[in-house]
């Protein structure tokens, strides 16, 4: 059984710190950012209190610990956001994959949730925008993977 111990305000703040270390925020990042307060379920404050506590170097409480069921909503919901709403750069690769690292979602795991991913696009899309989705998924897959065993070896 996989294990999480992970807070809501940690997680979102080792993203913003991710998505800052270049000094800014594309619009895909921000993007990422808001859909992940929203997937974690922040206060309405808490998004804008960690972003400035990051910018101050502050340490924030890890926040409530996340259900392992959370973690995997967390995830579909940021994996989809990523796929349908931004243009898919490395840096917003690299949050979701970060995601896929601090939940702690194996390649088995991970390909679980495409694969329901892929059949609730199915009932509720065209096909040819769900082919557009495969081809991004195909895409993006091998180096969401690479990036994610980059974070594994930095442990």
């Amino acid at each position: 059984m996989t294990k999480v111990s992970v807070g809501r305000i940690r997680v979102f703040s080792d993203a913003v710190s991710l998505a800052l270390r270049d000094g800014q925020l594309s619009n895909g990042e921000k993007r990422i950012l808001v859909k992940m307060a929203l997937a974690l379920k922040l206060e309405d404050d808490e998004p804008k209190l960690v972003y400035d506590a990051v910018l101050a170097g502050e340490v924030l409480d890890e926040g409530s610990i996340l259900s392992l069921e959370e973690t995997r909503r967390v995830y579909e919901q940021i994996l989809e956001a990523f796929l349908l709403h931004t243009d898919r750069s490395e840096d917003e690769l690299i949050l979701v994959a970060y995601l896929r690292h601090i939940f702690n979602i194996d390649d088995a795991e991970h390909r679980a949730i495409v694969r329901i991913m892929d059949r609730q696009m199915e009932i509720v899309v065209h096909r040819t925008v769900v082919e557009d989705f495969r081809m991004r998924l195909d895409d993006s897959r091998e180096r969401i993977t690479e990036i994610f065993e980059d974070f594994k070896g930095l442990e």
